[in-house]
C-alpha cells in the first residue's frame, strides 16, 4: 500500500496536484487545480488508510487493542524526524531504522550489560538526538536555502 500510494504521488496528475496543493494552494488554483476536489480526495485516501491500519493493528498478532497501544504512536515520532519531516520515504525509512534499532538492542541488551534493562525503549530518542546532531533536517528532509 505504501509503494502504491508513493507510485501515486510521483507518477500521476493526482499526485502532482497533491503536492502542489500542499506547497502552496494559491498558485495551485492559479494553475487550474480545483483545491475542493484535492482535499476531498486526500481526506477519502487518508480514511481508508486509516481503516485498513487499524484492521491490521486489531488482528495482528493479537486480536484486540491492547492498553499500551497508545504508546506505539511514541515510537513514530522519533522514524518521521530521522527520515526528514518533508519526505515521506525518509520516514519509512526513520520507522524501519528505529525497529531495527530497538531490535537489536533489546535482544543483545542481556550480553551488553552495561545497556541495563529497558535500554530497547529508549533508543529511537538516542538515534533521533544523533541523526539531528549530524543532520538537522533529518536523513531525507530538505535543507532550507538561506541568502544573506
Amino acid at each position: 500500500m505504501i509503494g502504491l500510494l508513493f507510485a501515486v504521488f510521483r507518477r500521476t496528475t493526482w499526485g502532482v496536484s497533491w503536492r502542489s496543493a500542499a506547497a502552496d494552494p494559491e498558485v495551485a488554483t492559479l494553475m487550474g487545480i480545483r483545491l475542493r476536489r484535492v482535499r476531498a480526495a486526500s481526506w477519502l485516501i487518508g480514511g481508508a488508510l486509516a481503516t485498513l491500519a487499524g484492521l491490521f493493528l486489531v488482528a495482528f498478532p493479537s486480536t484486540g487493542v491492547e492498553a499500551h497501544t497508545g504508546l506505539l504512536a511514541l515510537r513514530a515520532i522519533p522514524a518521521v524526524i530521522i527520515g526528514g519531516l518533508d519526505s515521506p520515504e525518509g520516514a519509512v525509512l526513520g520507522g524501519v531504522a528505529v525497529g531495527v534499532t530497538e531490535t537489536l538492542v533489546a535482544g543483545y541488551a542481556d550480553e551488553l550489560g552495561v545497556l541495563g534493562q529497558g535500554a530497547g525503549d529508549v533508543t529511537p530518542y538516542l538515534l533521533m538526538i544523533l541523526v539531528l546532531l549530524w543532520r538537522p533536517s533529518g536523513l531525507f528532509g530538505s535543507r532550507e536555502a538561506v541568502r544573506v
